[in-house]
């Protein structure tokens, strides 16, 4: 498989951080480079021999694992208000910590720190972005529906 065809499979990632995981996972010896052809001048890549069954225990392990907590309560805090208000306000839009922070110009700073712990208590959903803008790849947020009612709480608080 090429890098290209291995990203299908993933996360959104830019084509270097997804080469950069093929060459660790091939410093391992998990993957191997499959030699260019005449036919084929693109690099490609397999599992190593030996590696398909300890990738197989992972992945079951991987899946076996039990989930987060769904959510953890906060306590009232005006920097989680401010963050879950512009949040409420859009509720089936994605931002990124800085559009986040922009939301939020006169009142905070930098939204980081409580986006991301609302995401670490189950408050917020979070993705990468698309990349079909130019610079790196970026997270981005929004509030959880299942955890709407909580947040309203925590508005009120």
């Amino acid at each position: 498989m090429t890098v290209s065809q291995i990203m299908e499979g993933g996360p959104n990632r830019s084509f270097a951080s997804g080469w950069y995981a093929v060459k660790a996972l091939e410093r391992i010896g998990v993957a191997v480079s499959v030699p260019k052809t005449a036919q084929c001048r693109v690099a490609r890549y397999r599992l190593a021999d030996g590696a398909a069954e300890v990738v197989g225990e992972f992945v079951v392990d991987w899946l076996r694992q039990e989930p987060r907590p769904r959510l953890s309560p906060l306590p009232g805090s005006k920097q989680y208000q401010q963050v879950l208000a512009v949040l409420g306000e859009y509720p089936d839009s994605w931002f990124t910590v800085n559009e986040l922070t922009s939301k939020l110009s006169g009142v905070r700073k930098c939204a980081r720190r409580p986006t991301v712990e609302l995401y670490a208590a189950g408050y917020l959903l979070r993705r990468l972005s698309d990349g079909g803008k130019p610079g790196r790849v970026e997270y981005q947020y929004r509030l959880d529906p299942d955890a709407a009612p909580h947040a309203r709480a925590l508005l009120d608080a």
